[in-house]
């Protein structure tokens, strides 16, 4: 991408064989002309990625497709359409497209070439259409002054949804503008972007279609023809019908809902002929140069910083479409063979799917063996009933709560135990050592006492009793050492299964605490 060029497309209302022509922006050389399609229409120059050019034809039924890289139409292949076309609009993957013809918009696939659906919501012709960024849904502007946003699932499958109501409506209508709509910009973000549209009317009005609702509305002094917005969406540029381009902040915008701008407020960009409607606007991607053209046959290019005139670039007719591609000199090669992303002709009737619609595709051995997808069997049968399962299931749940619940009481009781047998073995240790001081202290006075007492000495019977407790107490000390060995073989091993414990045991009841 180092030799990386922006180009500039331009179509014009000239009669003569050029329909579109690429021109290097910066430095204004021709790098290709596309011929033989007459006048383009406005709002009907569109592309698919940078292999295919698509333009209207503005006085026949017709749609004209140029590999990228060659001057003629391809060969055997016209696109007839039920009437002349007014807008056209192609999703940024190139799969849908939609074409505004008298009120009416058309929707076709373009892999199959199959009519999906046939709109008809507007009173007037359509003279604007537009797709967002993500190409979910598209939105329409007509001389009835109305601005439709469509779901472009909804309008290419309609659904019977019952109860009178059509899954094709559109999914917000704004009727603001009073006048016919000449163009609209839809921002970054799908259907959570902002939707500028202009009029003449004098107003640009801004959207939010995340809600559907109007946000501002700015009234010029003088009707508008063309709206763009840079990338962050924080200058607006509209074209005026007096010959002016007029830059509105949207950083500064005011807290009201309408707002008209006055003459000393106005950034205007000057250089167009005086009275000659500016017809398309173009930003170039780091949004520094500004190109407009009107229908004073010139396309200038601005600086924006500035608002300073570059240059400017005579056309042989009114300037009908600007486009800003950035691409490598080397696409227009000839050598270079385009690979077909369409059908080679569109019905002209909504026809039901065909078996036969789609792509072919070549697979070699290697994609062959790949990974598949395994099916299902569905001659395999369960036994029961589907209530007989769902309570079977249940009292398997149940089954193994009960469990975990037997085993975390089991576990209490076993550590309950165990604090009971060393709380008893303490016990037997203190009475050992009472024994053990009384012992002492009567053999002591034993010893001081005369040997002339007959009575058997008690210091061996104390002593005998001593050894016992001793071995009691040693033996407890062995009992608590087994009940804690016990306790933590079952706390670090897992939970026995809900199998592995008997039905016929009975269940133990959790101690109730105090």
């Amino acid at each position: 991408m180092g030799d990386a060029v922006e180009a500039l497309f331009i179509s014009t209302g000239s009669e003569d064989n050029t329909t579109c022509s690429v021109q290097d922006l910066r430095t204004g050389t021709d790098l290709m002309r596309y011929k033989g399609g007459g006048c383009a229409q406005h709002h009907g120059l569109e592309m698919i990625h940078l292999n295919y050019v698509f333009a209207a034809n503005s006085a026949k039924p017709l749609l004209h497709v140029w590999p990228i890289n060659k001057q003629e139409q391809m060969a055997g292949l016209r696109f007839v359409v039920p009437g002349k076309v007014n807008a056209l609009a192609l999703t940024p993957d190139g799969n849908f497209l939609v074409a505004g013809i008298q009120e009416n918009i058309y929707l076709w696939h373009m892999n199959s070439g199959r009519m999906l659906n046939t709109l008809s919501k507007h009173y007037q012709a359509v003279t604007c259409l537009r797709f967002t960024d993500n190409g979910e849904h598209f939105i329409s502007g007509g001389k009835d002054g109305s601005v439709l946003v469509w779901d472009l699932t909804f309008s290419a499958a309609p659904l019977d949804t019952g109860g009178g109501k059509d899954s094709t409506d559109p999914l917000y209508s704004f009727n603001d503008h009073g006048l016919a709509v000449t163009d609209l910009y839809s921002g970054i973000g799908g259907i959570r972007s902002y939707l500028y549209t202009v009029s003449l009317d004098r107003c640009c009005k801004v959207y939010d279609l995340c809600g559907g609702v109007l946000l501002l509305s700015v009234v010029f002094p003088v009707a508008l023809h063309s709206v763009i917005v840079n990338k962050m969406e924080t200058t607006v540029y509209v074209g005026s019908g007096d010959g002016k381009v007029f830059a509105f902040h949207m950083e500064k915008a005011p807290r009201m809902k309408e707002y008209h701008l006055e003459e000393e407020e106005i950034q205007a960009f000057v250089g167009h002929t005086a009275g000659k409607a500016i017809t398309c606007l173009a930003l170039n991607l780091s949004a520094t140069t500004l190109v407009s053209g009107g229908d004073d046959n010139q396309v200038c290019v601005w600086d924006v910083g500035s608002r300073q005139l570059i240059k400017s670039l005579p056309q042989n007719g009114s300037v009908t479409n600007l486009r800003i591609r950035l691409l490598s000199p080397a696409i227009f090669l000839p050598e270079h063979k385009q690979p077909q992303l369409f059908a080679d002709s569109l019905k002209r009737m909504i026809s039901p799917p065909d078996d036969n619609d789609g792509i072919e595709l070549l697979i070699d051995e290697a994609s062959s063996t790949g990974r598949k997808t395994p099916e299902l069997d569905y001659t395999i049968s369960y036994p029961g009933t589907d209530e007989e399962i769902i309570l079977k299931l249940i009292a398997s749940m149940s089954t193994g709560a009960d469990a975990e619940d037997e085993a975390e009481s089991e576990a209490e009781e076993v550590e309950s135990a165990g604090e009971e047998v060393q709380s008893e073995n303490e016990e037997m240790e203190s009475a050992a050592e009472e024994v053990a001081s009384a012992a002492e202290e009567e053999s002591g006075a034993e010893e001081v006492q005369s040997d002339a007492e007959d009575e058997p000495s008690t210091s061996e019977t104390s002593g005998v009793e001593v050894q016992k407790l001793l071995a009691e107490n040693a033996r407890l000390k062995e009992e608590s050492k087994r009940l804690f060995d016990l306790v933590f073989k079952y706390i670090s091993s897992d939970p026995p299964a809900p199998g592995d414990i008997p039905a016929d045991k009975p269940k133990r009841k959790k101690a109730r605490q105090n």
